[in-house]
């Protein structure tokens, strides 16, 4: 990913950014070791054992498996940020775009002893943004500092570089709009 991200907002790219690799890591090396217990139940066990171990070898070893390396491959993309659009923040209970008029602020703050993105929004979108959460039976909690839209913690990139983007995509948007 280029780090000029106002060029590439300029030509009418979007930015995207996806889930971190590394949970999904963790998830095949569970579906994998449970795997393997299944086939050891199933080679050596009877009745209900046997039974257990080919649910548990079916599940992890074919369901489990491949959904995870699907993951690997194409992992899940949390936000999106368009130079005309604005942005999406999708696993937030909403994947609505925001647009840039109803964004005030972009700003940094630590959630959880970890550095974080927050996006401040006029109260009306504010409102807007927690009745979709809320519709969608999300818990609408507060946001550092404040009300706002945090960007998750599970992106890939770090905050610094999604700091960036936002605020490339918000000065994209305010000269065009000026």
């Amino acid at each position: 990913m280029s780090s000029d991200h106002a060029a590439r907002l300029a030509r009418g790219e979007e930015l995207e950014f996806r889930t971190a690799r590394t949970g999904m890591i963790f998830m095949l090396m569970i579906c994998v070791g449970f795997t393997i217990i299944g086939l050891c139940l199933l080679g050596g066990g009877e009745g209900l054992l046997r039974m257990l171990g080919i649910a548990v070898a079916v599940f992890f070893g074919l369901v489990g498996i491949p959904f995870t390396i699907w993951r690997l491959i194409r992992p899940a993309l949390e936000l999106s940020v368009n130079a005309d659009r604005g942005v999406r923040v999708a696993g937030e209970g909403t994947s609505a775009w925001i647009p840039w008029a109803d964004i005030t602020q972009v700003d940094r703050e630590v959630l959880a002893a970890r550095p974080t993105v927050v996006l401040r929004l006029l109260p009306q979108a504010q409102e807007r943004w927690d009745a979709a959460r809320r519709d969608a039976r999300d818990v609408v909690e507060e946001a550092p500092g404040g009300p706002g839209v945090v960007i998750p913690q599970t992106i890939s990139a770090p905050p610094e570089v999604v700091l960036r983007a936002l605020e490339a995509g918000h000065e994209a948007w305010s000269g065009r709009s000026a």
